[in-house]
């Protein structure tokens, strides 16, 4: 059986080495759990110096948009995910927004996995950038991108957001804006709408075709 081309040859019969950066124990022990029906075929692995010549990671897990977003900065966390050549990137997170998950594959990340994914899923995951795949959330655009007659896409994204109930700063976490460019997209779907209050924003939504 043939290597991907690209990646460091694997011993045959060898479980994948997965690491895991920057998450916390809780996070770790799931993982762990997760994978431990498939112990032949993927394993948590520590860097203990113990691959005999092998890569000490075939993949990495890590998370460039940690929860709350301010313990680290997004963009230092996205300029981060190449530095773990040879291994392939495989980013775990609960941020699963198409412009996140772009940025990421852009930033050099081999795919795109939620951390609701299933024990079954993270190991096909795993499998697949290995392979040589690009695994990766369905990146077809929300309803919550649809237009709004009237609105600009982006605005239209933010008031379809605002009718799931997110606050403006989980709108900003979203779309990966700041809150202060999120207020102004509000007042702007207010201005063009002619409301003056999020209720009447939501309920100028479902006149104008929001099904949420």
């Amino acid at each position: 059986m043939n290597e991907p081309r690209g990646l460091p040859a694997r011993r045959s019969g060898r479980p994948l080495r997965v690491g895991l950066v920057d998450e916390p124990e809780l996070v770790a022990r799931g993982v762990e759990a997760m994978l431990r029906p498939y112990a032949d075929r993927a394993r948590l692995a520590d860097d203990d110096g113990s691959h005999n010549g092998d890569p000490v990671f075939d993949v990495v897990l890590c998370d460039p948009f940690p929860v709350p977003p301010a313990a680290r900065g997004s963009h230092d966390g996205l300029g981060r995910l190449a530095g773990h050549a040879p291994a392939r990137v495989l980013v775990f997170s609960w941020h699963t927004h198409p412009v996140g998950v772009r940025q990421a594959l852009d930033a050099g990340a081999h795919g795109y996995l939620a951390k609701t994914a299933s024990g079954p899923e993270l190991l096909a995951a795993l499998e697949a950038v290995v392979r040589g795949e690009r695994p990766t959330p369905d990146l077809r655009p929300r309803q919550s991108a649809v237009d709004f007659p009237g609105l600009s896409t982006r605005e239209s994204e933010v008031l379809a957001l605002i009718c799931e109930g997110l606050s403006n700063q989980e709108v900003a976490d979203r779309l990966f804006v700041s809150v202060n460019s999120v207020k102004t997209y509000i007042r702007q779907v207010y201005g063009k709408t002619g409301v003056t209050r999020r209720t009447q924003a939501v309920a100028w939504a479902h006149r104008h075709g929001w099904l949420g």
